[in-house]
């Protein structure tokens, strides 16, 4: 992990993804990229001071960072840095505002070529121990797999591994069954199952990540063509705009059904 990108509007928030990105840069020996889109060059005392307030945190002496600012669209403009990973705080988003309008932060995960994390509070990661990892067991779950194997190789984590199920048309023993053959196909390491009663997957996601004091979860979010993707990527979107959680997630493109 190379480079870490981190965009700033100088917001709590942003501060917040600043402070878990300095943890991760110093873990992984990488460079920090603190990014601020404008829609028109930018100069003015107030805006000087709050760069060098940044610039001053605690949390990055002695790291590799730099501050850039840059004209443009703000999604296009981050996703298209290049980077192994973006760490963005969010306010997040609720109800019928998180179906139709969204948030920065889930545009950006649903664009972006790398893992995008998702911090919406100060966030540490220097002990992750709990990953939350909601599945469809599908192929495209598979791609999600070498990201889960990833932090738990570098935190020495525990993974949950997560279904919501119909329970007028399948048993949570059969689920379960069928979770544990991923995992073991897989070779996950160091997982327990857990098939869960629910017909909102995202609200299931979030309730069992809370009440199991989860650390991070980690999920694909859904990019489709189409009409397909205002309801297949809808779960996605409401767990990343609704968790207080940390969400780790990657953009993953899925053709017309």
């Amino acid at each position: 992990m190379k480079r870490i990108l981190v965009p700033t509007d100088f917001a709590d928030c942003s501060i917040f993804a600043i402070r878990t990105a300095a943890e991760l840069v110093e873990k992984f020996h990488s460079e920090l990229l603190l990014l601020h889109v404008v829609d028109e060059p930018e100069k003015s005392d107030v805006l000087a001071e709050k760069v060098d307030t940044i610039m001053k945190m605690a949390e990055l002496h002695n790291l590799n960072y730099h501050y850039q600012q840059i004209t443009g669209d703000l999604i296009e403009t981050i996703v298209s840095q290049p980077s192994d990973l973006i760490v963005m705080g969010s306010e997040g988003a609720h109800g019928l505002e998180s179906f139709f309008v969204g948030t920065n932060a889930e545009k950006v995960a649903k664009r972006a070529e790398c893992p995008v994390l998702v911090v919406k509070a100060n966030t540490t990661l220097v002990d992750l121990k709990k990953i939350v990892f909601p599945t469809n067991m599908k192929r495209e779950d598979d791609d999600m797999i070498d990201q889960l194997k990833f932090l738990q190789q570098h935190f020495d984590s525990k993974v949950h591994i997560v279904k919501a199920f119909d329970d007028t048309l399948t048993s949570q023993l059969e689920v379960e069954k069928r979770l544990t053959d991923f995992a073991e196909f897989h070779k996950i390491p160091d997982y327990v199952v857990t098939a869960i009663p629910g017909i909102d997957e995202g609200e299931v996601i979030i309730d069992y990540a809370e009440k199991e004091g989860a650390d991070i979860i980690l999920l694909a979010t859904h990019h489709h063509h189409g009409l397909e993707k205002i309801f297949a990527g809808h779960i996605s979107s409401e767990v990343i705009n609704e968790s207080n959680i940390p969400i780790w997630t990657r953009s993953i493109e899925l053709p017309s059904l």
